[in-house]
């Protein structure tokens, strides 16, 4: 078995959550040409949900990039990203998971994470960056459970030395829609 140490003190307790209520389900259809992170912000911005865990659960792309991890050798992670796999499609979302949640200046931000097969029927699968996924023929199917009340929020992780999201209580008076214009 392998052991990891990460660079950092480990935080206590290292499990953190916050209370939270549901702010509903919804089906969300990327249109072709989008892209995926860009145009999940929008969409779930404009009926107001500022944090979710969404689930990829269909669709193609027309274009996309990922990254997979890989040892980062300067000490400071345990890990970093390696240089990005493109592929031209039409490639086929097998499933992804994502979350939309506040960055660290308080601005949405998506992370996600998908499985997909290319044209040549190889899989795929890894952190999918924004600006680069692009939604192919016949859109991206997308089923989000909004968070009420709480956001996942960035913040700096002394122990791993990423950014990361940690759940945060939003005011009680904005829920799940604050912040959204």
């Amino acid at each position: 078995m392998r052991t990891i140490k990460q660079p950092g003190q480990p935080a206590r307790p290292r499990i953190l959550s916050v209370p939270a209520r549901s702010g509903g389900e919804f089906r969300v259809v990327l249109p072709e040409g989008r892209d995926l992170l860009g145009g999940l912000v929008t969409v779930l911005r404009e009926i107001g949900i500022v944090s979710a865990a969404v689930a990829l659960i269909g669709g193609r792309f027309r274009h996309m990039h990922y990254l997979t991890g890989q040892p980062c050798n300067d000490g400071t992670r345990v890990a970093t990203y390696g240089e990005p796999t493109i592929l031209e499609g039409p490639v086929r979302l097998v499933s992804g998971n994502a979350f939309l949640g506040l960055d660290q200046r308080g601005q949405p931000i998506v992370h996600c994470h998908a499985v997909v097969i290319d044209r040549q029927g190889r899989v795929h699968g890894g952190h999918l960056p924004p600006g680069v996924c692009i939604v192919g023929a016949g859109g991206i199917v997308a089923h989000v459970a909004a968070i009420e009340d709480a956001a996942l929020a960035v913040r700096h992780d002394d122990e791993t030395n990423f950014p990361v999201f940690h759940p945060t209580l939003l005011d009680a008076t904005a829920g799940s829609r604050a912040g959204a214009a």
